[in-house]
């Protein structure tokens, strides 16, 4: 789905490049979870607006959707196969009501009335918001302003949905929400990739990639990271519960396959 080779991002300041990727390699395939964490300012935002043609790389090669990215042409086919839900739910959102929001993104594909209506009808639906189809979008809470944000990438059946930190900004139950839906929707064969900067969430993420100063210092499973890597202690991060129970579990020979990463994992060690 996404194939990068050395890819490379700089912003001109005055007389001076700035480089904000260095050689950046990292393979999505197609039906994948994988988690991009790092700190802010690490090249994170940079790097997922390159997977959808929102940034230009300015060296090494890009391949999304089997398009090469290089070509200018292919960075607007690209939007239909790679969406992205940012991380502020108020900037998202177009029309006035859920129903025009996603109306909006339809209406330029050529539809019928009756093909549009039932895809706007389907995707509601999808993401828990057919009661609120007519409802001022104003009046909706930061959760279902994201679920609408999904709604309006599914209407355009999209392969790829890359989530940009879309929990930050929410409460604990909108946060379990979106993060719920997206799997739910990964399980169903969509392409996700996860931006967080939250350890509880890396900790369900089959795999992440963390990001530093522009570079991936890792890309592998996620007990390796929090177990054998020492990038979390490096980095300063703080440690799940689950993971400061199972680092006293390794301590005492544990094999890593059996060390809890989630409070899941944690009921049923115990």
């Amino acid at each position: 789905m996404i194939r990068a080779e050395q890819l490379t991002l700089s912003y001109r300041d005055g007389q001076r490049r700035l480089p904000v990727l260095k050689g950046i390699s990292i393979h999505i395939n197609r039906g994948e979870w994988v988690a991009l964490t790092g700190a802010n300012g690490c090249g994170k935002s940079s790097l997922i607006r390159t997977f959808n043609g929102l940034k230009i790389p300015t060296g090494g090669s890009l391949s999304a959707a089997g398009l090469d990215l290089r070509s200018p042409g292919n960075r607007t086919a690209v939007k239909q196969h790679i969406q992205l839900v940012f991380q502020n739910p108020e900037a998202q959102t177009i029309g006035s009501t859920p129903f025009e929001d996603i109306a909006f993104g339809l209406e330029n594909r050529g539809l019928s009335r009756e093909a549009m209506l039932a895809q706007i009808e389907k995707v509601l639906h999808q993401v828990g918001l057919t009661h609120k189809a007519e409802a001022d979008v104003a009046t909706l809470s930061g959760g279902e302003r994201q679920r609408l944000a999904v709604a309006c990438c599914l209407a355009l059946e999209t392969e790829m949905i890359i989530f940009d930190e879309v929990t930050s900004m929410l409460d604990p139950a909108g946060r379990r929400d979106i993060l719920e839906l997206a799997r739910k929707l990964w399980e169903q064969g969509t392409t996700v990739l996860w931006v967080t900067q939250r350890m509880e969430e890396l900790a369900e993420s089959p795999r992440v990639a963390v990001m530093s100063q522009g570079k991936i210092l890792y890309d592998g499973d996620t007990r390796t990271l929090f177990y054998s890597s020492g990038l979390p202690d490096a980095l300063g991060w703080p440690s799940a519960p689950a993971v400061r129970i199972g680092q006293l579990l390794q301590a005492k020979g544990w094999p890593l396959h059996s060390l809890p990463l989630t409070e899941k994992d944690l009921e049923a060690v115990l």
